[in-house]
């Protein structure tokens, strides 16, 4: 029988999920007894099945009928020469902690999957080891918010901005970057800067980073001020 699969959970922040790279994770799984190597006996003298008292068979009775059938424990034979395993009581495995070391694509998002194949529980009998699914959840930014593999942001920008056109800073996950913004931009107007998304996991190739420009009006203190708006 094939061996069950472990699930585990994974925090990583946005960051990090944006890298990728070596990460540890600590499973409890189902390895073959150390001791017996999975048979769950051990050699043992010869002694009479206490189970056909040496007879080899076992017989039940159905009414006047009585019928005789080689015995399970002893294969027939009358004799037991294996004893149960005294390390796994004849389960034939034995938990295990450790930590395992998992290489994470860049660009996962909140609530992927990661196999690890054949680091799941023991299979029984010679059976396949299960698998190990790493479940990945990834911590909000407080900046970006991810669509696939674009990102998005907000940018505050003047009044003055908007309306003459300037180059303004932009955050993205590899750095700041200059946006131009051309004259008579309005609030709410969204650009597109190519590759600054994030990274797929399947093929590496890289989203878009999608700015919305918010127009942020000044505060009027004074008189002084006043005037400069009407002019």
């Amino acid at each position: 029988a094939q061996g069950a699969d472990v699930h585990v959970q994974l925090s990583l922040g946005f960051e990090d999920a944006m890298r990728g790279g070596a990460r540890s994770v600590a499973v409890t799984r189902q390895v073959l007894c150390h001791l017996c190597g999975g048979s769950g006996q051990l050699p043992a003298p010869e002694r009479r099945c206490v189970h056909c008292h040496g007879a080899g068979a076992v017989k039940t009775t159905r009414g006047h009928m009585v019928f005789s059938r080689p015995c399970a424990h002893c294969g027939g034979t009358g004799q037991q020469a294996r004893a149960h395993c005294p390390g796994c009581g004849g389960r034939r495995v034995e938990m295990h902690a450790e930590t395992l070391s998992v290489t994470l694509p860049p660009g996962l998002h909140d609530g992927a999957r990661v196999r690890m194949a054949g680091k799941g529980h023991a299979g029984i009998n010679g059976g396949a080891p299960g698998d190990v699914y790493i479940t990945v959840q990834v911590e909000p930014h407080p900046h970006f918010r991810r669509d696939g593999d674009d990102l998005h942001v907000t940018v505050p920008i003047a009044v003055h901005e908007a309306a003459l056109g300037a180059k303004v800073e932009v955050p993205t996950i590899d750095g700041p970057a200059r946006l131009r913004v051309p004259p008579g931009t309005q609030s709410g107007q969204r650009f597109r800067l190519r590759e600054r998304g994030a990274p797929s996991p399947r093929d590496g190739r890289r989203g878009d980073l999608v700015v919305e420009v918010r127009m942020v009006l000044p505060k009027v203190l004074d008189e002084r001020s006043k005037e400069l708006l009407r002019e």
